[in-house]
């Protein structure tokens, strides 16, 4: 049984944090950007214009620079846990993707990094919608 230091589990207590908040920044910008569009067609809300967009799509696409950002970092304390457990520098490493099967530790880190990597990447997809969309056209 291998004894863990404080820092040890200092470390993994962060990669679980992230996962969490991960998956919940994920669901909170799907929920928020989606209720906008009600807000904005049903009641009014974000008539204004800035520039050559919609109040809506300004205020989507600062919400969206706000759950990227936030995605950004809970992206990068997952990597440097994992990197932490790699031997040598990736150039120099072929055994990799061994290192990060030996221990549960540097795996979960991994596997975190990967998911909200993917919901950045789901972010950045949802840029699309905002600008080619009309949320308030009937039919």
């Amino acid at each position: 049984m291998a004894i863990t230091t404080g820092q040890t589990q200092y470390d993994e207590q962060q990669t679980r944090r992230s996962l969490l908040l991960g998956i919940a920044v994920w669901f909170v910008y799907l929920n928020v950007s989606y209720g906008l569009s009600s807000l904005s067609c049903v009641w009014g809300w974000f008539t204004f214009k800035i520039g050559g967009i919609t109040g809506l799509q300004a205020v989507e696409t600062v919400i969206t620079l706000i759950a990227l950002g936030l995605m950004l970092v809970l992206v990068y304390l997952p990597w440097r846990e994992w990197r932490s457990f790699q031997t040598e520098k990736p150039t120099n490493n072929p055994h990799l993707l061994q290192d990060t099967e030996k221990d549960r530790r540097p795996l979960l880190a991994f596997v975190v990094m990967l998911m909200n990597s993917l919901f950045t990447l789901f972010i950045i997809g949802l840029v699309v919608p905002i600008y080619a969309l009309n949320v308030c056209a009937q039919g």
